[in-house]
């Protein structure tokens, strides 16, 4: 299990705003917020989040998360909450078979680049 995670930005309003909209139907909440940085966690565990603003003159690499769904209906509201709140799409919901037989997924860029999926995989 991982206790948390953290994602540097560039334009840490943006990805604030991304990820309080996009992770909302997955359970998750803000947190702790300090200067660049905040916390979004999930309610059910404590898994959690966090948005960091990159050092200066650094640009972050991009990266990929996953966060576990609990049906369909919460992976397209992070589909759609996702695209509201400034992000890309990168794969609608759906089935993916190539996965493995049960997987079930939605992937967007947010504003940084990174490939964000919310994801059933039972």
């Amino acid at each position: 299990m991982i206790g948390h995670i953290g994602v540097y930005t560039t334009n840490f309003d943006a990805e604030k705003a991304f990820y309080a909209a996009a992770l909302a139907p997955l359970g998750y909440v803000q947190g702790a917020e300090f200067p660049g940085a905040v916390m979004f966690a999930d309610e059910s565990d404590g898994d959690a989040v966090w948005i960091e603003s990159a050092q200066e003159g650094t640009a972050p690499s991009p990266i990929h998360l996953a966060f576990a769904a609990p049906d369909k209906a919460a992976v397209a509201a992070f589909h759609e909450a996702g695209l509201k709140a400034g992000g890309t799409d990168n794969g609608e919901p759906g089935p993916r078979p190539n996965y493995g037989p049960d997987y079930y997924a939605a992937f967007v860029h947010d504003p940084d680049g990174n490939n964000i999926e919310a994801v059933i995989n039972k």
